[in-house]
């Protein structure tokens, strides 16, 4: 007798389970992939990655200009403040730079040439001086005929060969002297100062000037040709001025 099987074989029951996992995947509907949303994820991915590049790039060019500035020690607004206004200038010397070196501090006896033939030279007691064909000259400040205890100005004028002529004098007064002007008939000159070490008080201003035929005396050589002398201090103060009748 024929009894029926307890079990089928094991190829047969796996095809079957197959079979009915499809069936069930069959009625299974898939979800729809949000590609919208991923598409912003991705761009705001770009932007965050882009932005990182742009920060790190600003940073390796600006450290450069921040050492620049450091090391200047000024920024551009304080560069503006410094500056000054336009049109403005600065404080201008007492004494311009063309009249500077017209004074000068010499020892006792030390022989100063003016022109060829012509010296000046001081000792303490006063002024010496020797021209051409001439014999020495002397003015004293210690014979009195100079009143030394106030500002003032002596002056010898001598006329020379070619319409020169030779001005010198003794100025007096408190201060260091920086510059002489001379007005004379020919126009405005600079002198020059000497003095002796130690400031005493004086010292001796020369110069020599070409006097047209036009302006000059009728002497000849000429004379009277000295207006004013004026002995200023490197503060532009007058130590000492005459004023001289032509």
């Amino acid at each position: 007798m024929n009894r029926p099987s307890r079990s089928q074989s094991p190829p047969a029951e796996a095809e079957r389970l197959r079979e009915a996992f499809a069936e069930a995947a069959l009625d299974v509907t898939p979800s729809v992939v949000p590609m919208a949303a991923i598409e912003r994820a991705g761009r705001r991915l770009k932007r965050r990655r882009r932005a990182a590049v742009l920060g790190a790039t600003c940073g390796v060019l600006l450290a450069p200009l921040a050492v620049v500035v450091l090391q200047g020690g000024i920024s551009p607004d304080e560069s503006e403040r410094v500056a000054p206004p336009a049109g403005s200038s600065g404080p201008s010397p007492s004494v311009s730079a063309e009249r500077a070196g017209k004074v000068r501090v010499v020892t006792p006896g030390e022989r100063v040439e003016v022109s060829p033939g012509t010296e000046i030279w001081l000792t303490e007691d006063g002024k010496h001086w020797s021209e051409p064909d001439q014999p020495t000259q002397f003015r004293s400040v210690t014979d009195g005929n100079l009143d030394l205890s106030g500002p003032g100005v002596s002056l010898q004028e001598s006329g020379q060969e070619g319409g020169v002529s030779f001005l010198s004098g003794v100025f007096y007064g408190q201060g260091e002297p920086a510059r002489v002007d001379i007005e004379t008939v020919a126009g405005d000159i600079d002198g020059t100062a000497l003095t002796l070490a130690g400031r005493p008080g004086w010292g001796v201003w020369y110069a020599e000037v070409k006097v047209p035929e036009s302006v000059t005396s009728s002497s000849d050589p000429p004379t009277g040709v000295t207006e004013k002398v004026t002995v200023y201090d490197s503060a532009g103060g007058v130590i000492a001025s005459q004023e001289y009748p032509t």
